[in-house]
């Protein structure tokens, strides 16, 4: 085929119909000379579809000549200045990507055509493996809770781990953190449950070095969540209901810290009850992120001084 002739041919494109552009298949982009037939090319490249007020996604009309008009992200080139450096990155990113709210966790308002939101996931992941914790902690105190043991490693630690790194892709610096960290941490509690992994702690001469050692972990495992509690305040896509489960994440550790130092059974079913509020937080979290993306807003606590800021920024 003969390559088109400068000033003499357009290049549109766009999906054939909405239905296309749904099933994933590529996008087609059509070569039209001013005196020949028309050709048509299938190209991979998928196209962005826009929302109208209703949360429909409609494409662009595969005729017109004139893309739609894009603001390029202020992180991918140019520094979202149009005609910048990098302004061909941007473009690219925001053809392949649509809008999506950051309202719940997420600090990009920009998501791959095809993916969802991980969070979800990794929300009732943590969410489940905290109530089973928390049941234990409050009911059964010095009963032995093996039993959550698959739960704990692929659930609440491999699927959480994996989750995080996912929503690191889909924008979430913090949420994606969050995730990782304690999918590592509750992947690493199922593991210690193995008897081959368990071995190790024989190391410990004696009841009273163990608890010590199972002290300071926690106690810096509580040390890392009040800070991550800090920032949730502070970032703009911070939300209450972040904050609420960190919190009580935080109250849940501390206490298991104090419990192995004390050994009073009191301290770890006052754990067990935080531990219960931090698994509400996160259940309802995820319950949010899956109404967002259906148009339903469920309130998150958006702090006030973070809109202000936000705003005070763009306008400058």
């Amino acid at each position: 085929m003969a390559k088109p002739m400068l000033g003499t041919s357009e290049w549109t494109f766009g999906a054939e119909n909405p239905d296309e552009m749904e099933r994933g298949e590529g996008s087609a982009y059509q070569q039209r000379q001013s005196s020949a037939t028309e050709s048509t090319i299938r190209s991979p490249m998928p196209i962005r579809p826009t929302q109208d007020a209703n949360g429909k996604l409609t494409v662009p009309n595969s005729r017109s000549t004139t893309p739609p008009s894009l603001s390029p992200p202020p992180f991918i080139g140019g520094g979202g200045r149009v005609g910048g450096p990098g302004m061909e990155g941007a473009n690219a990113w925001e053809w392949l990507t649509r809008s999506a709210s950051p309202l719940v966790n997420g600090q990009s308002d920009r998501r791959p055509l095809t993916m969802g939101n991980p969070a979800v996931l990794g929300l009732w992941s943590f969410a489940m493996v905290t109530n089973l914790l928390a049941a234990y902690n409050l009911f059964l105190p010095h009963k032995p809770n093996h039993i959550i043991f698959p739960t704990a490693l692929l659930f609440g630690g491999i699927a959480q781990y994996l989750a995080g790194f996912l929503d690191l892709f889909y924008g979430g610096t913090f949420s994606g953190t969050i995730l990782v960290s304690y999918g590592a941490f509750w992947a690493g509690s199922g593991m210690m449950m193995l008897p081959s992994a368990a071995s190790t702690l024989d190391s410990y001469e004696t009841a009273w070095d163990l608890a010590q050692a199972n002290a300071i972990y926690h106690f810096f495992w509580a040390f890392y969540t009040v800070m991550l509690l800090g920032i949730s305040i502070k970032i703009k896509s911070g939300t209450f209901i972040l904050s609420w489960c960190l919190f009580w994440v935080f109250v849940t550790l501390l206490l298991s810290a104090i419990y192995y130092i004390t050994d009073v059974s009191a301290v770890l079913r006052v754990s067990g009850v935080s531990a219960f509020f931090a698994a509400l937080g996160a259940y309802y979290s995820g319950i949010a992120a899956v109404m967002e993306e259906q148009k339903v807003k469920l309130p998150v606590g958006k702090y006030r001084w973070n809109k202000r800021s936000h705003r005070k920024h763009h306008h400058h």
